[in-house]
């Protein structure tokens, strides 16, 4: 185990650890990336869900270190067994909503996230659609047909999701709830800036 991958183990998954301190790092040392991202993989589900949520606080003012793996991303999103790893790349794919050429791609992936077993991920998926609806008009009916389908979810959460989501593709103007959005670059195309009364990395 690496030193980056070293500073995430121990404790469980109820606290973040020393993600925040990593993404520091990473972020002035992008030569380390390598090291957190094989974190990912990492048979130690606490490891591996630590490394996703710094991975995913990477992307919010680095999405560029991630569009080339973005096929991985997806897989990882899609396949791993740790809840903690699926939520925080759901949320990851959001931020890189503002690749154009990779939008069908990441809207697909996205939509097969919907039919997540875990409630954290389905209502970050639905998330990061409303950020490509928001983004894409063209792609803002579809995404609405989509997030639809769990109007009726048996979780709480996730039809309060929707029905939040909804507003924000249906009305003009509507502002996304606080936390949706975490990328500041977003911020020009009328999403909300993600500095503003907010923690550095939250």
């Amino acid at each position: 185990m690496n030193q980056i991958l070293e500073w995430l183990s121990g404790g469980d998954l109820r606290s973040d650890g020393a993600s925040d301190e990593v993404v520091s790092i990473v972020l002035e040392n992008p030569q380390i990336f390598d090291d957190l991202y094989d974190g990912l993989s990492h048979s130690d589900k606490v490891v591996s869900g630590r490394a996703a949520d710094a991975l995913e606080k990477i992307a919010r003012t680095k999405p560029e270190l991630f569009i080339d793996r973005l096929t991985e991303i997806i897989y990882i999103a899609q396949t791993d067994e740790h809840s903690a790893v699926r939520f925080h790349l759901a949320m990851l794919l959001g931020h890189l909503a503002g690749y154009e050429d990779q939008i069908d791609i990441i809207t697909n992936a996205l939509t097969e996230l919907l039919k997540d077993k875990s409630a954290f991920v389905k209502s970050w998926a639905i998330a990061s659609l409303c950020i490509v609806g928001r983004l894409y008009p063209t792609e803002k009916e579809g995404i609405i047909t989509k997030v639809s389908v769990l109007d009726r979810d048996q979780g709480i959460a996730v039809r309060t999701r929707v029905r939040k989501g909804l507003e924000v593709l249906l009305t003009e103007g509507a502002p996304f709830p606080p936390g949706w959005v975490k990328r500041e670059h977003f911020a020009p195309h009328g999403l909300p800036n993600p500095r503003v009364g907010q923690q550095k990395f939250r």
